[in-house]
């Protein structure tokens, strides 16, 4: 019976360990907007797929927040994926809106990113 019991609070336990997010607003480039709705969790790589674009999205936290937001958006071209832009932001804060001006590589289009982080 103590198994039984022990066994179920470490499960218990160990499922809220590790806390996760919901990541919610848009992504535009060339004059197309799309709406996303994630649910993230730390230290683990997201696609969002927009069209020929695919948003790829990194959640680094430290001391219990979420500290820095790593993105990579790439187009689409045939069976490959080109590389569009990449960067990295710091200090996000929860449940406020926040902008992110992707500048595109040479020859890319500049793309905005638009994320509201909430805990669940």
């Amino acid at each position: 019976m103590l198994k039984k019991i022990s066994t179920i609070f470490f499960l218990l336990f160990s499922i809220n360990a590790f806390p996760c997010w919901i990541a919610e607003g848009t992504f535009s480039t060339d004059g197309e907007v799309w709406k996303f709705n994630q649910k993230i969790e730390h230290n683990k790589e997201y696609i969002i797929p927009a069209g020929e674009f695919a948003v790829h999205l990194v959640l680094v936290e430290k001391n219990k927040k979420p500290d820095i937001l790593k993105y990579e958006i790439k187009q689409k071209k045939g069976l490959k994926l080109e590389l569009i832009s990449k960067g990295e932001e710091e200090e996000l804060e929860l449940n406020k809106v926040r902008d992110i001006f992707a500048k595109g590589e040479s020859g890319m289009p500049n793309s905005i990113i638009t994320i509201k982080l909430s805990k669940i």
